[in-house]
């Protein structure tokens, strides 16, 4: 009997263990989740690491008042004793209000979904199981993946602080803070230091470049993914539009619009081309289209379908401008198929003549439905892998962009915009971040040793007005700043091509940054 006693009271008190052990962390709890693995790379090399993954706190430096909680799961690969502590590079998505899922686990982690090599070919989505990520940053730097407030499960702790977080400035001193603490919390404030954000992260880098230089909190590189590079550099307008329909050429020569002449080139030299009549022809007749002859107006629109694939009709009557949006609806409409606004190799039903364009519409825009799940926090591998192999359990929704969330109160959608309530998009302050001088220049002059990196998806943008860009960036700054463009769309790390081509250029831009350990004194 008491034999019988004991074992109901020890598999009592194990149950109670259980539940405990399995209780979902809270959302504002200080809590890091410490797991180990491995990944195994191209030429049979395994690199074992440790994950953390958790929230840390942002506290009001004035009262102590906790403001917000930020989540994030960071990668640190093991080292021997007396080794020097490795880069560490933290990353992020865009939006404003997307996750971190997609650079995480399609871009750069060690783990990532089993796909075909090319985005196109993925078919419905992602959701596939993840398996070791042989083209992974981690061999390089030890990674931080970061959900900005408002995504993922970082969360304000009241609607004030929400208020004040969701704008450029308030979001870029946040993960500046974020930043802050988790150096001190790892002990790293001895390590190379890097940040880098996606599409609208990119805005958000630069802005914590600057904010860190201020604080002196130094910075070895920031990568701009696949969104803008400003450092003050001064590029007419004229030649931005003209150098965009490089973009536009890749894409027609993708699908095969283009004139057979230009077709039947490797399309690296199509693009030479394309460049050439663009920078000699396009741009001198856009920056005077009133004072052309109706000669000269027909032979720059019937060149204009030369290397765009697109009638010259469709450019805009009195400026001859080709714009982005048009070129998409254009390319493939006598197919009844328009383009996808973040892979121009991608492409769905035409929507119908007036409706705006927007990610959903009458369908999803292909270019974004493959990695849905990933945005929206519904993925049920990403999840999974959160849960289940990172240990971390929360019953919050890994929140993105488009909203979704549990709301009691019914969510008007607005009639203009399409927007609903929930949205980032409607929430989110543009415009309170403008300063009188850039922020990247503010950083790169702070701390004359930081150096720039820009990737370029090939169907995402031009690669070509990205070396413009780059190539009237004041001399002091410009040696620090280099491109990268590679074969893919917005989200280029889909392809496996791109990847592989990414990572090469990541090993060698962390190289050349933390060749010299000396830091700014001044």
């Amino acid at each position: 009997m008491l034999r019988a006693i004991v074992a109901a009271v020890c598999a009592m008190a194990w149950a109670f263990s259980s539940v405990s052990e399995a209780a979902p962390v809270e959302p504002h709890a200080d809590t890091i989740v410490t797991t180990k693995n491995s990944v195994r790379l191209e030429g049979g090399k395994t690199l074992r690491y440790t994950a953390h993954t958790g929230l840390l706190p942002l506290y009001v430096n004035d009262t102590g008042e906790r403001m917000a909680s930020i989540f994030f799961i960071a990668y640190t690969v093991e080292r021997a004793a007396g080794q020097p502590k490795r880069p560490v590079t933290f990353l992020w998505n865009g939006g404003p209000g997307a996750n971190s899922a997609q650079v995480h686990v399609l871009g750069f982690g060690p783990k990532r979904p089993q796909t075909p090599e090319t985005y196109p070919e993925y078919g419905a989505n992602v959701e596939r199981p993840l398996v070791d990520h042989p083209e992974t940053w981690l061999e390089h730097s030890d990674l931080v993946f970061v959900d900005p407030v408002g995504t993922g499960f970082s969360r304000a702790t009241s609607e004030a602080y929400r208020a004040t977080l969701f704008t450029g400035h308030g979001d870029a001193e946040a993960v500046a803070e974020m930043i802050r603490v988790y150096l001190t919390r790892f002990n790293l404030w001895d390590a190379p230091l890097f940040i880098g954000g996606e599409s609208y992260g990119t805005t958000r880098a630069m802005l914590v470049s600057a904010a860190l230089e201020r604080r002196r909190t130094h910075l070895n590189g920031v990568l701009l993914i696949s969104g803008s590079y400003e450092a003050g550099q001064q590029v007419p307008q004229n030649l931005k539009d003209a150098l965009a329909i490089t973009e536009f050429t890749a894409t027609a020569h993708y699908h095969k619009r283009l004139s057979s002449e230009l077709q039947a080139l490797p399309l690296e030299h199509a693009l030479r081309r394309s460049e050439e009549w663009a920078r000699n022809t396009y741009a001198p007749a856009l920056a005077r289209p009133a004072e052309l002859t109706a000669e000269e107006r027909s032979k720059v629109l019937t060149e204009l379908k030369h290397y765009t694939g697109v009638d010259g009709s469709r450019a805009n009557a009195e400026t001859l401008r080709l714009t982005r949006d048009v070129f998409a609806d254009a390319l493939l409409a006598d197919q009844g198929l328009e383009l996808g606004r973040y892979d121009g190799r991608m492409f769905r039903k035409a929507r119908p003549s007036g409706q705006p364009w927007m990610p959903f519409g009458h369908t999803p825009d292909p270019s974004l439905s493959r990695t849905m799940d990933l945005l929206t926090g519904t993925s049920r591998v990403f999840n999974s892998y959160v849960r289940d192999v990172l240990g971390f359990q929360s019953d919050l929704l890994y929140q993105g962009p488009f909203g979704g969330a549990f709301h009691p109160e019914p969510l008007a959608i607005d009639p203009l915009t399409g927007f609903a309530p929930d949205w980032m998009t409607a929430r989110f302050k543009m415009g309170d971040d403008k300063a009188s001088e850039p922020p990247l220049h503010r950083a790169m002059t702070l701390n004359p040793k930081l150096r720039v990196l820009n990737f370029k998806g090939l169907y995402d943008g031009s690669c070509t007005l990205l070396d413009e860009a780059v190539a009237r960036t004041e001399p002091e700054l410009r040696t620090r700043v280099s491109n990268v463009c590679v074969p893919g769309g917005h989200m280029f790390y889909t392809d496996r091509l791109a990847r592989q081509q990414a990572k090469r250029a990541f090993a060698d831009f962390i190289q050349r940054a933390t060749v010299s350990e000396e830091r700014p004194t001044s």
